[in-house]
């Protein structure tokens, strides 16, 4: 019995720790280069976005949907589909990151919104109700 219940912890455990790096795997995008994902925006319709990363800070953000013309950036690791929650929380991230150009928060800030969800409006209502 002990060591079923052991068992049951260490399994639960694991999963937890697996679905977490699932979860917000976009969080730790440090890597140099060009980096692309796709979520569904708002609208219903695949947004990609792509991010350049100098230094292990986003310089360049682009966000793209279906009457937007895809750059050639044939060079960009691309993450595939990700969830709402997974591309919001890596704008978030940058959002609240002191040490990005504000230009680029205020891009990631767009970013956050067109990943859709409701932690994204939340977010956005918490931030105008501050002010």
């Amino acid at each position: 019995m002990r060591f079923a219940r052991l068992l049951v912890i260490v399994l639960l455990a694991g999963t937890l720790a697996w679905s977490e790096s699932l979860a917000y795997g976009l969080a730790r995008v440090t890597a140099d280069g060009w980096h692309s994902w796709q979520v569904a925006g708002i609208d219903g319709e695949d947004t990609e976005f792509f991010v350049l990363i100098e230094g292990g800070r986003p310089v360049k953000i682009r966000s793209l949907n279906w009457n937007c013309r895809r750059p050639a950036k044939d060079d960009a690791i691309d993450h595939g589909r990700v969830s709402q929650a997974e591309s919001y929380a890596w704008f978030r991230a940058v959002v609240e990151d002191a040490a990005v150009d504000h230009h680029i928060r205020d891009a990631a800030l767009f970013g956050l919104v067109e990943s859709g969800g409701d932690d994204a409006f939340d977010y956005i209502d918490g931030i105008l109700s501050q002010r």
